[in-house]
C-alpha cells in the first residue's frame, strides 16, 4: 500500500510505518488531544492549519517519505 499526504489521518495512523514518518516531523503527534478530531481529514488538510507548523516544504518532504515506504501489498 502506498501512502501520501492525501490519505486520511486515520489511514496514516493505522500504519506503523506511516506513523514513524509522521513522528519524525511531529514527535508528540500520538499524545495530541486534537488528534481524534483530525481522523477524517487528510494530512494535507491538517497542514492548512497554522497550528500544524507544517510548511509547503515539510509537507513535500513528508509526502516523499510516505511514498518511499516499502509496499505492503500482497
Amino acid at each position: 500500500m502506498t501512502y501520501t499526504v492525501d490519505d486520511t489521518m486515520k489511514k496514516l495512523l493505522g500504519a506503523p510505518e506511516a506513523v514513524a514518518v509522521l513522528e519524525r516531523f511531529f514527535p508528540k503527534i500520538l499524545k495530541n488531544p486534537a488528534l481524534q478530531m483530525t481522523a477524517a481529514m487528510t494530512l494535507r488538510q491538517v497542514a492548512g492549519f497554522a497550528q500544524s507548523g507544517l510548511t509547503a516544504d515539510s509537507l513535500a518532504e513528508i509526502d516523499a517519505q510516505l511514498r518511499a515506504l516499502p509496499s505492503s501489498d500482497g
